[in-house]
This record gives C-alpha cells, structure tokens and sequence, in this order.
C-alpha cells in the first residue's frame, strides 16, 4: 500500500468515498476519532480536493461532522464555484479571439476537465487555463494574449528558454474578478492571489529527450464538448488521461497534489467505455508505456479505483506489477545525495527502451555534476566569508 502522511487519511477516505470504492461506514470509522477540522479543511484546500471533501461529507450522518466545519466547507465551495465560472468565461473569451486571429487553440485540463471528468466545474479547483497552439501560431497566440493584458514576468532571454526548453510560457493579469474575490474572501486563502494565469502550450513536455513532433498524435484525437453550453474542441478522454499521467511524471513530488491522482481516477470513471487500446497504442508510440502504466497502478493502489482487464499484460510486458506500482515512493524530495539518486532511479524505471535509458543516464550524470559543482561553489564561498578571505 501507500504510505501517506496520517492527516491525510480522512482527506483520502473521503476522495475514495467520492468514487464508491469505500463505504460511508469506513469513513464514519474514521470520523468518530478525535479530528483537527481545521488542518483537514486546510489540507484539502492545498491538495486541490476541498469540493471532494464537501461533497463526500454531505453524504455523513451530521453528528459526525460538526455544523460550523459544513458551514465553512459550504463557503468554500461556493466562492470555488464562482471563481471557477469566471475563468470559464475568461477561457471562452480568449478562444473566441485566437479563432477570429484564425489560431487552432485547444483547451485543457482546467474546466474542461472539470466539466469532463467531474460532470460540473465547480467540483474541481483550478486557477490557471492552459491551452494549447500549434508550434507555428505559438508566437501569433502570445502576441493576442498580450494585447489581451496578459504578461510575462521572465526577461526576454529567460521567456525564450523556457519556451524552447519546455515548450510553454506562463502569462498573467490582475482581474477584476480578482480583486473582488479578495476583497471578499480573503481571510480564507483561497483563490487570494490577485493575478490570473494562463499557460500557452505548443508541445506537452515531459522528457528532454521526447521529440515534442512525436506528441503530433495528440492533435488527430480532438473531440467537442459543451462549456457553458458553447462547443470547444479539446482531446478526447484517452488523451486526457496520458496528460495528466504525463503531469505527474513531470512535477516533483513536492509539488503533486491529489487532485492529480483524483484527476486521473475521475477520467477513468467518468468515461466506462474509455478505449484503452488506443491508450496502449499511443503510449507504446512515445515509448511511456511503463510510465503510465506506473501512475495508473498508484492511482489504483492510492484509491482503489479498479482498472481494466485488457491493460494488465501491460503491466506484465513491462515488468511492472501492482505492488511495484503501489509502493512507488512519496517521500518529499530533497538534495542529498542519497535523494537524489532514488529521484534517478525512481525515473529510471519508467523509461521504455535501453536508447532513453542510456540518454537519461547521461542527462542524469551531468545533472548531478553540474549539481555537486554548484554545492561545493556555494560551500567554498561561504567558507571564505566566514574566514574572513576575499
């Protein structure tokens, strides 16, 4: 099994609660024990799930839960829907200018997902839109969110890097919407920051040696939903599913949330007939077999949600079976030596082939280098600071 910190284990229950795969009995176990509501409300907030958490615990006889903690909870959840239906309007507005510039954008994660996956956009958190341009209209996209009021924070030099390097630029603006919920409701933390952001995509990054043409597949599987009762492409839930494992390959472990892992769970559910054969496919196209393969058993270890039979000799193939999965490590990472080197090997194990293995070793090798030139550096420099040296 996982092994999650213990003020996380009520959050947890009730996430699996949300998705059928524990009983309310098993939750309310844990409810009659001795509860700090404050941490849990806090918790929730920061892993992204608090309207998981209002929703489940609706579903709970009220003496488990004090009235003051639903009341909060209720709040919340409203100004997470209002804030949420203005960044849908947002979303629509700059889809709206991009198609009349005669720019291909294509929406994700977000509402979209909530909308998708959840059935309702005021079940998921999220501040920050993210659409996607082809790599030729990138520049044009940038220049009409520009001219929208959004900016980028980085120098000119720094925003060139970080597109070419990870195939995206982060822009932003201070709303009005903004600024209304602050006055409102900042005592609660939450949506408190006054700017608004937006991430321009022209590739899904997750390795540095994935040729982001590869990910061209992706645009051949766009489907059409309703937001707010308007259509907008985005990619169909197969798709889906691979970006957000991709996601949680790509953050650190300090800053994956469960939402993620909810994220994913929800698109399985919210889609039975998922085809899974073309998840297989894809996947064995970008040689990330084994990493998705990783993050689906994790988030069937982490929330019991079942998954299909027809992706096991998957896991077999790839010599990757559940308890591997399951026990993948959550530890928070840091910059020992001995971190660094489970980081390594912990990504090790996702590669496909001996090719990636080989380039990421190298990769691996020079990042380590570079890194323990850096700390000696830094730990000379402090050192002759305090011998007093020039």
């Amino acid at each position: 099994m996982i092994f999650l910190p213990s003020d996380m284990d009520i959050l947890l229950a009730c996430l699996r609660l949300y998705l059928g795969t524990i009983t309310i009995d098993e939750v309310t176990g844990l409810l009659s024990k001795s509860i700090d509501w404050k941490t849990l409300i806090q918790t929730s907030i920061a892993q992204g799930v608090m309207p998981i958490l209002y929703e489940s615990l609706k579903t709970i006889e009220q003496k488990y839960v004090p009235r003051s903690v639903m009341v909060q909870l209720q709040t919340l959840n409203r100004m997470n829907g209002l804030n949420n239906l203005s960044r849908v309007q947002e979303l629509l507005k700059i889809l709206l200018v991009l198609e009349k510039e005669g720019i291909e954008a294509i929406p994700f994660k977000g509402p979209i997902l909530a909308s998708c996956a959840y059935g309702n956009i005021a079940l998921r958190q999220y501040n920050d839109l993210d659409i996607i341009v082809r790599k030729q209209d990138f520049w044009q996209a940038k220049a009409v969110l520009m001219n929208l009021g959004y900016t980028s924070k980085l120098s000119e030099k720094r925003q060139l890097n970080t597109i070419t390097s990870i195939r995206q630029i982060s822009l932003s603006h201070v709303s009005v919407e903004a600024e209304m919920f602050n006055r409102q409701f900042q005592p609660s933390l939450m949506h408190s920051n006054l700017e608004r952001n937006i991430d321009l995509h022209w590739g899904i990054y997750l390795r540095k040696f994935l040729n982001p043409d590869q990910l061209e597949r992706f645009w051949q599987h766009l489907v059409s939903v309703k937001l707010s009762n308007q259509s907008v492409q985005t990619f169909s839930p197969e798709v889906a599913l691979i970006i957000q494992c991709f996601n949680l390959a790509k953050d650190g472990s300090r800053y994956r949330s469960l939402k993620q892992f909810f994220d994913i769970a929800q698109i399985i559910k919210a889609h039975p007939n998922l085809n899974w054969d073309l998840v297989l496919d894809i996947t064995s196209e970008l040689r990330t077999s084994r990493l998705c393969m990783l993050w689906l058993g994790i988030v069937h270890g982490l929330l019991g949600i079942p998954l299909p039979i027809v992706i096991i000799p998957a896991f077999n193939k790839n010599q990757l079976g559940y308890d591997e999965a399951t026990n993948y490590d959550f530890h928070q990472s840091a910059d020992t030596i001995l971190d660094l080197w489970l980081r390594y090997a912990n990504s090790f194990k996702t590669l496909d082939g001996w090719g990636d293995r080989f380039r990421f070793t190298v990769y691996a090798v020079k990042y380590l280098s570079i890194k323990f030139l850096l700390k000696n550096t830094v730990l000379c420099s402090s050192l002759e600071l305090e011998d007093g040296s020039p």
